[in-house]
């Protein structure tokens, strides 16, 4: 199996982030639909600090990438460019590994540069969680 390259990996991110933005939003206006519900108008987004707005969403997108990893070995947006997240063996990686590999992606994201002068092809989430990062598209 080839390694997946820097323009397939990013086209993958964009469809990534589109879809934790749309997960975001739909969050908020569960919120704000039950706060409507039990407090009355007007119908408003919770205010949020800063800081509570970036945890939360952090950890939203770490667990979207460590789900989405662990169960079939690639997010919704690997799944459309035909990418897949394998270990050695070629089998997607446990929880563990996958949280790891996650966490590296969100607090280093310029790592993934690394496959531009990587001979295998890898990035510096794939270097830290023994991971690769492969074309595979899917059967259908």
């Amino acid at each position: 199996m080839t390694a997946a390259g820097l323009v397939s990996r990013c086209a993958a991110s964009v469809v990534d982030v589109g879809v934790v933005a749309a997960a975001t939003t739909l969050a908020g206006v569960v919120v704000s639909g039950i706060r409507y519900t039990v407090d009355g108008p007007p119908f408003t987004f919770p205010p949020l600090p800063g800081w509570a707005f970036g945890a939360g969403h952090t950890l939203l997108v770490v667990l979207y990438l460590t789900a989405g990893w662990t169960l079939t070995g690639r997010t919704p947006g690997q799944l459309v460019l035909g990418l897949r997240v394998i270990t050695a063996d070629g089998r997607p990686p446990g929880p563990l590994r996958a949280l790891v590999r996650a966490l590296v992606c969100v607090v280093f994201p310029i790592g993934v540069l690394w496959v531009l002068v990587s001979s295998r092809t890898l990035a510096v989430h794939d270097l830290v969680a023994r991971t690769v990062l492969v074309y595979d598209p899917p059967p259908w």
